[in-house]
């Protein structure tokens, strides 16, 4: 695969100039935001570049970082950044609770299909409005994204989320992940409209109706695969702990909470103990404890087991982009370790560097049909 165009933009998102890189690393992510890092010769520089744009990929990046480097006579800027999905993350999912947000959601939770899901919290926490007066007189204070959303197609699992504190798209990217989906803030350069929409791979398992996409080191088509399996920090089970006033009486109170999905069919639960944030005044009954229960799944959310398959991809046998994208859901064969697998794509680290296109493949979890260890 050749390297690809990337233009300069303003703030105002008009074109500044076609740059011309000597070094590109351009890293798409499924469930976080991708970054990027460009390095261009000092005269190129200007200080209003503050987007980087290409038609060859679906993200936009925002510049948050330039490195002015002299160095043996080669002056150089690299601009890095992160692309428009982290914008999300300006805005926080604050818990339920007295506040002088007022436009602040009156739900405590969200159930249904997780784009549903996905989509309120968007909508529920993208702009902010604040009663700054403090009973003097009305003083308002207004936040806006800026970004649009496509409507909901209903698609997922069933989720069940509560407010708790978290950046609103993480937040996002844990109710979509049981589903296999991911959110995109879609640039339209035409328009200049930022649109969120929820989205998925393709599934490209063999048997499931799309071309079927295999990699493996016997059909010669990756090198430098590395594949770590590891259960050292697992935990199916939490502990969580909580305390609160009643009147004059202190009230201690625990909670097991057991997340079967984390590894199907396993019953060796492992503990984690953990103390709750959540304040037992911002909560009435019949909501205090679903929001303890979520707390405590949020908890176990990083104790899995796991295994890491990452690998150089080599051109040839399929084309990125076409064959393969990320997010798609492929097959893994590793022979020399009797490994057999289906995952998803979660990574694509692109570097384009002197002319040279590479690439390196990260792979979630993966369904394991077969492996020796």
């Amino acid at each position: 695969m050749r390297g690809f165009n990337v233009m300069a933009l303003d703030s105002q998102y008009q074109i500044v100039s076609l740059l011309r890189y000597t070094n590109l690393q351009w890293s798409r992510k499924y469930h976080e935001s991708g970054s990027f890092s460009i390095q261009i010769p000092l005269e190129q520089y200007t200080s209003n570049i503050k987007y980087i744009y290409t038609k060859d990929r679906p993200e936009m990046g925002k510049v948050s970082q330039v490195n002015y480097v002299s160095q043996n006579g080669y002056k150089y800027i690299q601009l890095s950044g992160y692309f428009l999905e982290n914008e999300l993350n300006r805005r926080v999912v604050y818990q339920y609770g007295y506040t002088n947000i007022i436009n602040s959601p009156s739900w405590v939770f969200k159930e249904g299909k997780a784009e549903d899901v996905a989509t309120a919290f968007f909508d529920g926490f993208k702009e902010l409005t604040a009663d700054m007066s403090y009973g003097i007189e009305p003083s308002y204070m207004n936040s806006y994204l800026g970004i649009e959303r496509e409507t909901s197609k209903g698609r997922g699992n069933i989720a069940r989320h509560t407010r708790n504190g978290e950046y609103l798209g993480n937040k996002i990217y844990s109710i979509l992940k049981p589903s296999g989906m991911s959110y995109r803030v879609l640039y339209d350069f035409s328009t200049s409209k930022k649109m969120f929409s929820c989205w998925s791979g393709v599934d490209r398992r063999t048997g499931h109706g799309n071309n079927p996409v295999v990699f493996s080191t016997k059909y010669g088509n990756i090198k430098n695969p590395n594949i770590l399996m590891d259960d050292t920090e697992y935990r199916n089970a939490c502990i969580i702990h909580n305390s609160y006033t009643s009147g004059d009486v202190q009230k201690e109170y625990c909670r097991a909470v057991f997340n079967r999905q984390t590894d199907e069919r396993d019953y060796d639960d492992g503990f984690l103990y953990s103390e709750s944030s959540i304040s037992r005044s911002d909560y009435d009954e019949e909501f205090f404890y679903p929001a303890l229960d979520n707390e405590g799944m949020l908890n176990l959310v990083d104790t899995v087991k796991t295994t890491n398959v990452e690998f150089d991809a080599l051109e040839g046998s399929y084309e990125y982009m076409e064959d393969f994208d990320l997010g798609d859901n492929c097959s893994i064969e590793i022979p020399e370790i009797n490994f057999s697998a289906d995952a998803r794509i979660i990574a694509c680290y692109e570097v384009v560097k002197s002319g040279k296109w590479s690439m390196t493949l990260e792979f979630g979890t993966p369904i394991i049909r077969r492996v020796n260890r």
